[in-house]
């Protein structure tokens, strides 16, 4: 297992949770287009589209600057950010080794505060999503781990609706919760296919999205979208 700079670097996985990792860690790490935002219109090198949302601001590459409204597919929630990120793709058998992998190419302090939560947040995606998410059952943890310094405001509620990425999020984002006696925002969800769980968690000014890929499918009386 590794760590990437720069890019993202993910295999086909053959289902639709792994055709969509793709997507979501490239949404994570920033990717490389520079994307303009103006009320509805996302204007960027593939075209313009219109989504629910309305923003003013640019995103692309290692800057991200954004205020209003974020598309209300994913989740109600609402900014008013600046800062610079760098970003690592990065995969591991646990969510421990993906942090570790990033470690081992960047010194940062906080990285250490993440790899002390994660068994703690593993614990709290376990008990808000229902999800098997322990070593045991892990096929691979893949996804961005970012670091970023800036300044802003957040805030959001994930209420469990399908999103655009075909997960069911749960969780807060700038609300404190408690995980290892420190300050983190969490949100979770289970594919609509069963066979992964997204987690994005971040403190003050590092954090990561990443897709937990499954050997058994989440069991919790629902059955898989057709």
């Amino acid at each position: 297992m590794g760590c990437g700079c720069g890019k993202s670097k993910y295999a086909d996985m053959g289902t639709g949770a792994a055709a969509e990792t793709s997507s979501v860690a490239a949404s994570a790490v920033g990717a490389s287009k520079i994307k303009v935002h103006i009320g509805p219109l996302e204007v960027g090198a593939d075209g313009m589209a219109v989504k629910p949302q309305f923003n003013l601001g640019i995103q692309g590459g290692s800057l991200y600057a954004m205020a209003g409204v974020r598309d209300v597919r994913d989740g109600i929630a609402a900014e008013s950010l600046a800062m610079y990120m760098k970003s690592y793709s990065s995969s591991g058998t646990t969510l421990v080794e993906l942090l570790e992998n990033v470690k081992a190419n960047e010194k940062v302090p906080a990285l250490d505060d993440l790899v002390v939560a994660a068994p703690q947040i593993v614990a709290e995606v376990m008990s808000a999503t229902g999800a098997d998410i322990g070593a045991e059952n892990v096929a691979e943890v893949e996804g961005a781990v970012y670091i970023y310094v800036g300044a802003g405001v957040t805030a959001g509620a994930y209420l469990g609706w399908l999103d655009t990425q075909g997960y069911r999020m749960i969780g807060v984002e700038g609300k404190v919760a408690t995980a290892a006696s420190m300050a983190i925002t969490l949100k979770a969800g289970i594919h609509e296919e069963k066979q992964a769980v997204r987690v994005v968690s971040y403190l003050t000014n590092v954090g990561f999205d990443v897709i937990v890929k499954l050997k058994k499918p989440v069991d919790n009386g629902e059955k898989p979208s057709q």
